[in-house]
Order: structure tokens, then C-alpha cells, then sequence
């Protein structure tokens, strides 16, 4: 009998864990992204950036843009575009433009989204990511 009370108070427990979170309904976007390359559009310069640590991290509405620091912004992916603005006025310009970003508020247009790799396309740059 004890064991019975055991096993409903477990299963209680993991339902009352389970269904206090949130679903994310991100799909192929949600996940880890390292940035492979940068083009840029206004000088054709294409930068690798395997080397780099540059990575973009997504779950629910919250984005983490790390490089050479972190930061985080919030996102609208709908349809074939992605909005993306970051929270704080204090994102390092730098870490911006190691990301391919040129100002707080950025809007891209979604190349190519599969569940292995990533391709978003600005005014500015054109972003190459693959599922880490």
C-alpha cells in the first residue's frame, strides 16, 4: 500500500512539473546556432566565422546573441521574416556587428530555415548559422 502511495505522489509530482512550462513554438528557429559567415551587402566582403565563438541561442520569445560578450534581445519570427530587438540600450556595438547587426532593431528576411542550418538576409548583411 505504500509503495501505491509512493508511485501516485511521483506521478502527481511530474505532472504538476510538466505542465507548468511554457511550450516553445519556435520550431526549426529554437535552439543553438553557431554564425558560419557574414556577407555583407553594401561591400560584398564575406567574412568565416568558424573560428569565431559567435553564437545565437533561442527558446520561447528570448534570444542570446554571444561573441565577444552577450546580450539578449527579444524576437518575432512570423513567416518568411525574423524582428529581432534588443533589450537595454547598452548592446555592445560591437557584438552587433560580430553578429551581422547594425542598430538595436534589426529585420531580416528568412533565406532558409531547416533543422540543420539557418541563412537571414538584411539591408546589411546576410548571416550563414548551423544547428550546434
Amino acid at each position: 500500500m505504500n509503495s501505491m502511495k509512493m508511485l501516485y505522489a511521483l506521478l502527481l509530482f511530474l505532472f504538476l512539473v510538466v505542465s507548468c512550462q511554457k511550450a516553445d513554438d519556435n520550431g526549426e528557429l529554437g535552439g543553438f546556432w553557431k554564425l558560419l559567415d557574414i556577407e555583407y551587402v553594401a561591400s560584398g566582403d564575406k567574412i568565416d566565422c568558424r573560428e569565431n565563438s559567435c553564437f545565437m541561442a533561442v527558446q520561447l520569445d528570448l534570444m542570446q546573441l554571444r561573441g565577444n560578450g552577450s546580450h539578449y534581445a527579444r524576437f518575432q519570427h512570423r513567416g518568411d521574416s525574423l524582428f529581432i530587438q534588443m533589450i537595454g540600450a547598452d548592446a555592445d556595438e560591437q557584438l552587433l556587428a560580430s553578429m551581422g547587426m547594425d542598430g538595436q532593431e534589426q529585420r531580416f528576411y528568412v533565406r532558409k530555415l531547416t533543422d540543420k542550418s539557418l541563412v537571414l538576409e538584411s539591408l546589411y548583411s546576410v548571416l550563414s548559422f548551423r544547428k550546434f
